[in-house]
């Protein structure tokens, strides 16, 4: 491959590449106001691939999506760096979902950097982070390769009262169609009657009944219920919902991590699916339920992503002995410590348990930003947008804190 043949040729003399501040620019491809300054995507992935910030995947795919050939020849003129290294992210981040579009991107990096020079394509390596990106790439690669072809067993556990589940069956709800068999287990926790023609889509749908005993203990005696009884029998991926699962994920999101599924390509073992993040905190009741599940105290904190949904690998839910799961299942039918204020009908078990369920599966304390959590493959580590604060225009604290006294 050209890349790697290049990848090795000294900058030359010491020159290096540097664009004016007017150059490097990325239009966007159908609004005039928005443009991607070169430079800011420089930094970024330089920070990227120096393990210091988040992958610029926005950034990536806009600067490499319907570009018209004139903007594409001016880049090439300008920064063929800014090029070769975006369609070496974006074949990273199709890899685990559409292997077509990964070796397109792949083989257009390959062409661009084939028009260069051996000269130019060094200067361009030492500015931009080309060896880093396909280094990257072909570790994702040799970890996606590394799968067998075997079908993969899927559990879907959703905790239901009364709510729809027409989601289940809607359009947006990807369900694998190749290589994937989905059993779906609904716990039902108010005895009603669920009436869903899901068959087509699933292998298999189970209906279980759930006695919370008079109290509100929420997903947590479903979830647990499943953990210890298909302990001996684990699919290789678990997902566990709310049945109103719509109210707290991105459908797109979880279509992602099924899609890596029906390729095989699915290699992270933990993905929190909800985007409402809560606020990261502590309290005596929390550190107390904490200590007596984990036979530790928590770090100063404990922050996770709202509501409890989220896939995990087999090997993350065996980590943990069958006897902390019946632990949990016992903590949640008896008393709260002393430490905790019930609220009356409600298990504040469960309430802590919220925050709990990362850690239970091998994540620290603080789970990360998703964006931030280097455990999780490229194409899962998206941006929050429900979680960023949208400000004015401009810099109210430039203004304020420059004002004359």
């Amino acid at each position: 491959m050209i890349l790697h043949a290049r990848a090795w040729v000294l900058l030359a003399l010491g020159f290096c590449y540097a664009a004016r501040g007017d150059e490097c620019m990325v239009p966007h491809p159908s609004n005039e106001n928005w443009t991607l300054e070169g430079a800011e995507l420089q930094y970024k992935l330089l920070r990227f691939y120096q393990n210091q910030g988040p992958p610029p995947l926005e950034e990536v795919f806009l600067s490499t999506q319907n570009l018209t050939t004139e903007v594409q020849e001016k880049l090439m003129g300008e920064c063929p760096g800014l090029l070769i290294t975006s369609f070496l992210v974006l074949a990273e981040a199709q890899l685990p979902i559409s292997r077509r579009r990964s070796d397109e991107a792949l083989a257009k990096a390959d062409a661009l950097a084939s028009r260069l020079s051996e000269r130019s394509y060094s200067e361009q390596a030492e500015i931009w982070p080309v060896e880093e990106a396909l280094q990257s790439y072909r570790a994702a690669a040799a970890a996606v390769a590394s799968g067998d072809d075997r079908e993969r067993q899927v559990h879907m556990v959703i905790c239901h009262c009364r709510e729809s589940l027409d989601w289940l069956q809607g359009p947006s709800f990807y369900v694998p169609k190749k290589g994937a068999a989905v059993d779906v287990f609904i716990y039902e926790k108010c005895n009603f009657e669920t009436n869903l023609a899901l068959s087509q889509k699933f292998r298999s749908v189970s209906r279980i009944i759930v006695d919370d005993q008079g109290m509100r203990r929420d997903e947590c005696s479903g979830y647990l219920r499943h953990l210890i009884d298909h302990y001996q029998d684990p699919a290789d991926y678990t997902f566990f919902f709310q049945a109103d699962a719509e109210d707290h994920m991105h459908f797109g999101y979880l279509s992602l991590v099924l899609k890596s599924i029906e390729q095989h390509a699915l290699t992270s073992a933990f993905v929190h699916l909800n985007y409402p993040r809560l606020i990261t905190s502590m309290s005596p009741c929390r550190a107390e339920v904490f200590r007596q599940l984990f036979d530790r105290y928590p770090g100063r904190n404990l922050g996770s992503y709202c509501c409890a949904q989220f896939m995990v690998s087999k090997e993350r839910l065996l980590a943990n002995p069958l006897e902390r799961y019946q632990r949990m299942q016992q903590m949640l039918f008896s008393d709260s410590p002393a430490e905790c204020h019930d609220i009356p009908g409600h298990s504040t078990l469960c309430l802590m348990f919220e925050v709990y369920w990362h850690v239970l599966f091998g994540e620290p304390d603080v789970l990360p930003l998703r964006s931030e959590n280097s455990q999780l493959q490229l194409f899962l580590r998206i941006r929050d947008l429900e979680n960023e604060s949208y400000l004015p225009q401009g810099s109210m604290y430039l203004k304020l804190a420059s004002e004359r006294e």
